[in-house]
């Protein structure tokens, strides 16, 4: 008996150890280290929404460009900021670029801009091209540092043609997990959060099945407010706002239209990927060739999967349904983080969950907090000096690309 009391005082006292030092090691290993002082354009790697915007006005003056600010939320300050650089002579070609239609993913989207208008537009021919940008579409998660916006709602789920005519319960597989992905509480230790996290997945996968989890978060929801990838039931203000530019984009003198949507968190740690739209005919191959670029993912790529209301797939439908005779290329940059490997994903699933959580039920516990916060950061804006000059790297080259292959 003695014995027993000596080791189950032993293991109370190792338990007490690993829940007191067992947070801040935690903390220690996912804290983000500072990028060098110099690298490329690490001036415009910006940490706040409030940067990005006035560097944006300063940007886009200096370029001459005719801008408007759509209001969000004026209190808050939440505006999409819409710059528009026209054809000199001819309307031949239009090249829209969307940055921040995923919040956070804005800031890595405001940097390719100045990449843009410093190595790409100075080379295009400007008396046929016009160039259109709509930054910041989700400004609320671009302040907040979310992916999503004020009402939780994933806009690049949002875009649906025809709300009337669409079944919020597309999701099949998402209610069988909700338990799971959705948020149960404050987050409490970090040590005992993440055994517990481990524990439900596993759980989860044995009993629903791994592949019913990842069918479940890649197609977007309809019905759980609170959940993550949640699409809303109808078009938010952001929407609302980009659709009405995309039909004007349709409506417009321009003949022939190239729109790139720039986003990061998916696919392999330091490459972008070209992530085309279902509704896009050219093949994986065909692509490669056309844009000199090889990591593209096609409607008939083995990695491609498909998803509901996004906004590539949105601007295809728009023009089939006005019926227009104009060119439409859209398409997708995005800049991988974490990686695609196995244990990758389980990763970006659990930074996603975490972060739903604690924003539904803010943890009282700081470094449990600051974890959440480091790791989301990961997901999507890292700091590491490498991988940030590659964004820069394969930015360039893949829009060159896409520009020689499209443009008139």
């Amino acid at each position: 008996m003695k014995k027993l009391l000596c080791v189950l005082g032993v293991l109370a006292i190792i338990l007490l150890i690993a829940s007191l030092a067992g947070p801040s090691i935690i903390l220690k290993a996912v804290q983000q280290d500072a990028p060098a002082e110099s690298y490329a354009y690490s001036e415009v790697f910006f940490d706040t929404y409030d940067e990005v915007r006035k560097h944006h006005e300063e940007l886009f003056a200096r370029l001459g460009a005719e801008s408007y600010s759509h209001v969000i939320d004026e209190a808050d300050g939440l505006y999409i900021d819409s710059f528009y650089l026209p054809a000199a002579e001819d309307a031949t070609n239009l090249i829209v670029l969307t940055t921040g239609v995923h919040g956070i993913e804005g800031y890595i989207g405001s940097v390719m801009l100045d990449v843009f208008f410093t190595e790409i537009y100075p080379q295009l021919d400007t008396d046929d091209t016009g160039v259109l940008t709509i930054a910041n579409v989700n400004p609320y998660g671009m302040k907040y540092m979310r992916r999503y916006n004020e009402n939780n709602v994933d806009l690049n789920r949002n875009f649906i043609l025809d709300w009337d005519s669409f079944d919020l319960s597309v999701n099949e597989k998402y209610p069988q997990v909700d338990s799971f992905l959705g948020p149960i509480g404050k987050i409490g230790n970090a040590l005992w959060h993440e055994a517990g996290f481990y524990l439900s997945l596993g759980k989860n996968a044995i009993t629903k099945g791994a592949d019913t989890i990842s069918d479940a978060l890649l197609g977007g929801q309809y019905e759980y407010p609170q959940g993550v990838y949640y699409g809303g039931n109808g078009d938010e203000a952001s929407t609302v706002y980009l659709k009405d530019v995309f039909a004007q984009c349709l409506d417009s003198e321009y003949e022939n239209i190239v729109h790139i949507d720039i986003h990061s968190g998916y696919g392999p740690r330091y490459n972008m990927v070209i992530f085309n739209s279902v509704y896009e005919t050219m093949s994986e191959k065909e692509s490669q060739a056309a844009f000199g670029y090889d990591n593209i993912i096609a409607y008939d790529s083995e990695a491609f999967y498909a998803t509901t209301g996004d906004t590539t797939d949105f601007f295809y439908r728009l023009a089939e349904s006005l019926d227009t005779d104009k060119s439409l290329f859209s398409t997708c940059f995005e800049f991988g983080t974490i990686g695609d490997e196995f244990f990758d994903t389980i990763l970006s699933l659990k930074y996603t969950v975490d972060e739903n959580r604690n924003h539904w039920y803010p943890t009282d516990n700081e470094t449990s907090a600051e974890v959440v916060h480091q790791n989301y950061l990961e997901l999507f804006y890292p700091t590491e000096t490498q991988w940030r000059e590659k964004t820069v790297a394969d930015f360039a080259q893949a829009t060159k690309g896409v520009l020689d292959a499209k443009l008139k």
